[in-house]
């Protein structure tokens, strides 16, 4: 089976069948998933023979979502505000293990820039939209595909890290008890931006957290926390998801 790089990226069913065919030869190194894409879509494979990363590519602290972006999915890293895909934009993230008895995230995965707290007004229409769904960053957290990879402990090469899930998230398909933590979260980030004084406190799955260059930068972004980005990759990768006191893992 052979796909088009355009379809890929343009159309759902088939978006959907490509991720299928990838998942079928995980767990693999990223450089097996890139070999397999391009034997999948020989179309990415001349894209990515055409062009090249930056430079600095090495030192991006995002750099393996953005070797996935570019080797598996044919795109280049942009700051368009429009999605990577018609599923969504592409995301990558690491799970690490939790003692000996499996698996939790790494970090949290950042979703979108969303304002700044120099200047509050940026950050008014997240006071202005009175739920989650009707937020104007709503379309960048409700889908996305998602990558999940681990660095084994003698890996030193991007290339030879382990690809573990690969899958579409959206938050719509969540059991209810989740989207309703996820609501809650929203409207403390509401009252939070509305007081001018923002900060991650109280919020579980979601939260508004800093995000660029240097410790003091203003910019705010929308991320899902580790414990939710755990919990995702076990609802959809049919693991089962354990607590153990404040921990979770699968």
């Amino acid at each position: 089976m052979e796909f088009t790089h355009k379809d890929i990226l343009e159309n759902v069913a088939t978006t959907k069948a490509y991720i299928h065919e990838l998942q079928a030869c995980l767990p693999i190194s990223l450089k097996g998933l890139i070999k397999k894409a391009h034997t999948l879509c020989p179309e990415i494979k001349t894209f990515c023979s055409e062009r090249v990363l930056g430079a600095r590519m090495d030192s991006d602290k995002g750099r393996i979502g953005k070797k996935i972006e570019y080797f598996i999915f044919g795109r280049l890293p942009n700051s368009d505000s429009a999605a990577d895909t018609a599923f969504g934009d592409i995301k990558a993230t690491h799970i690490k293990k939790f003692k000996t008895l499996g698996y939790n995230a790494k970090e949290r995965l950042t979703l979108t820039n969303c304002g700044s707290t120099g200047d509050y007004t940026t950050l008014q229409h997240i006071v202005d939209s009175s739920s989650l769904s009707t937020s104007l960053r709503y379309c960048k957290i409700q889908t996305g595909i998602l990558c999940v990879l681990e660095k084994p402990d003698n890996s030193v090469q991007d290339l030879d890290e382990i690809v573990h899930f690969l899958f579409r998230y959206d938050i719509t398909e969540l059991p209810s008890e989740l989207k309703s933590v996820l609501e809650e979260d929203y409207q403390k980030i509401r009252k939070c931006v509305e007081a001018k004084a923002v900060s991650q406190a109280g919020q579980t799955y979601l939260h508004i957290h800093p995000h660029g260059a240097g410790h003091g930068s203003t910019t705010r972004a929308f991320g899902f926390t580790n414990r939710f980005v755990t919990t995702l990759i076990a609802h959809y990768g049919n693991r089962v998801l354990v607590t153990q006191g404040r921990s979770q893992y699968f």
